[in-house]
């Protein structure tokens, strides 16, 4: 199970870098999520794995409308704090916060997230 990570700066191929809040955002990369099946007997308990899609929550600082980041197919690069970059291809968009004293929130998921380095 992946954990979260601090979002030092978002780069998106559709609006290239997003404004990022200081302490604005956090990410979670894909993975798979681990359900235990207990069996009738010790050796016959197991897993079942599903898979977990990416999520990157963001605060934004409010330069343009916040629709203007609404979008259906992005590509993320996301570079967090512990020196990690990552990419989140073909991101959506599933909440958009109300635009309120400057910022808005925004989140993003993507069915997979890759490791650059």
């Amino acid at each position: 199970m992946a954990g979260l990570s601090k979002v030092i700066r978002v780069v998106s191929a559709n609006f290239g870098e997003l404004p990022i809040k200081a302490d604005g955002g956090t990410f979670k990369p894909s993975g798979h999520k681990r359900e235990t099946q207990d069996g009738e007997q010790a050796e016959n308990t197991g897993f079942v794995e599903t898979p977990t899609h990416a999520e990157l929550k963001l605060k934004l600082n409010a330069s343009v409308d916040p629709q203007t980041y609404d979008t259906a197919a992005d590509t993320l690069t996301i570079f967090t704090a512990d020196g990690h970059q990552r990419m989140m291809p073909q991101a959506w968009t599933v909440d958009m916060g109300e635009l309120g004293k400057g910022e808005f929130d925004i989140e993003y998921h993507s069915a997979k997230s890759q490791n650059l380095a």
